[in-house]
């Protein structure tokens, strides 16, 4: 089946909001085998949103729509897809009797948010439990809020069950390979003969913010040469493999130190609770995290973790010498201690932009490696917030 996503609101041409929306949708399509024809971004204009949606119809048997349902009149997916189908808008005064109740402690509910629940005739509603608005699917084109935890909620339910009502068989196998530390090129040129050996098995390369991914992807028949390629892709570059599928460094880390009932505190500099806030985003890390320490300045890493002012004046903030003496300052058994030069400004011949000092604490055991990373400050934030995990991974 060959289908189209289509992403509807000018926010997302003017650069004022980044999609993510489409890349959550492919990944879950690719699952099942769905063969995305085209990603089209159309702006709050209803002539340009309907000419999109007949492309689309005639490119492909699915289309997946985000945005566009909310209660304001640049909301227009519902007109648009009427127009596109020739179909009235229908108003379901029931649902919207419904929302009123689900939500009246919630916030105000006007007028205007009526128009939520007017749908293309022949429509079938997709429930939204995360939000007002709900989706709906007519013809083969499903529209979703824009609203990325609600779409979120809502689109994996919906293509379960759109796949089984209309028989579609060919979902794949996925298997990723999650690395760190190996440049994207690198990983390429160790693992292509490998790669070469297995043609029936798709492979590529995924650059993102925890980790390069090696995604290997064949029909379910094909898994146990896909977990075949993925051994010897392991004997290969074991060592900068940290996990498969949805492992993340951070998940890993709590994981160990709930294993070994360790607690975990951080001294960040550049970072600026980075660090704490990824280790954070994850439900129950309380089970492991004490305490984390934003000692952005000299003083405060004098006065919160006891760095003597001799240290730095000698070495520099920047320095194995300080971050060590970081780590000194942690109280838990399990530490991690950041310092570094993320730019634009601030570097020099000696300690460039991208000179980071990152150290790890296990009981007594302390280690303070150096690292120079490329790109911007947010991407040398990242990094080094990421390579701090993964150096403790290593070594606990």
């Amino acid at each position: 089946m060959k289908c189209t996503i289509l992403l509807i609101g000018s926010e997302l041409l003017n650069g004022m909001m980044v999609d993510t929306n489409s890349i959550f949708i492919a990944e879950i399509l690719n699952k099942y085998g769905i063969e995305i024809v085209n990603k089209i971004v159309v702006g709050d204009k209803i002539d340009d949103i309907v000419n999109s949606i007949k492309y689309a119809k005639n490119n492909s048997q699915l289309i997946i729509a985000s945005g566009g349902l909310g209660p304001t009149i640049d909301d227009i997916t519902r007109e648009a897809v009427a127009k596109a189908l020739n179909k009235e808008l229908l108003y379901e005064e029931t649902r919207f009797n419904e929302m009123k109740i689900k939500y009246k402690n919630s916030f105000n509910i006007t007028k205007n948010n009526e128009r939520q629940f007017m749908f293309p005739e022949g429509s079938i509603i997709i429930e939204n439990e995360k939000g007002s608005a709900p989706g709906f699917i007519v013809d083969d084109i499903a529209c979703f809020p824009g609203v990325p935890f609600e779409l979120h909620d809502m689109f994996p339910k919906f293509i379960s069950k759109y796949v089984v009502d209309k028989g579609i068989d060919d979902k794949f196998y996925i298997k990723d390979i999650l690395t760190w530390d190996i440049p994207e090129s690198f990983l390429e040129t160790e693992i292509i003969d490998i790669i070469n050996s297995e043609p029936d098995i798709f492979t590529e390369f995924l650059a993102k913010d925890y980790g390069v991914l090696v995604r290997l992807i064949a029909k379910q028949d094909m898994k146990d040469k896909v977990e075949s390629m993925k051994e010897k892709i392991y004997n290969k570059i074991g060592n900068y493999i940290f996990g498969e599928d949805s492992d993340r460094l951070d998940t890993i880390i709590i994981k160990k130190l709930e294993e070994k009932n360790f607690k975990l505190s951080v001294a960040e500099s550049c970072t600026g609770g980075l660090l704490s806030s990824i280790i954070l985003s994850n439900s129950g890390a309380s089970s492991v995290y004490e305490e984390g320490y934003i000692t952005y300045s000299n003083n405060s890493k004098v006065k919160n973790l006891n760095v003597d002012s001799e240290t730095i004046d000698k070495y520099g903030a920047v320095s194995e010498e300080t971050v060590y003496e970081m780590l000194k300052g942690l109280k838990t058994e399990i530490g991690i201690a950041i310092s570094g030069v993320a730019g634009p400004n601030g570097g020099t011949l000696e300690k460039p932009v991208g000179t980071v000092y990152i150290g790890t604490k296990i009981i007594d055991k302390y280690l303070v490696k150096k690292y120079n990373f490329r790109g911007d400050r947010d991407n040398i934030r990242r990094r080094a917030a990421y390579s701090g995990l993964n150096l403790l991974r290593i070594n606990l």
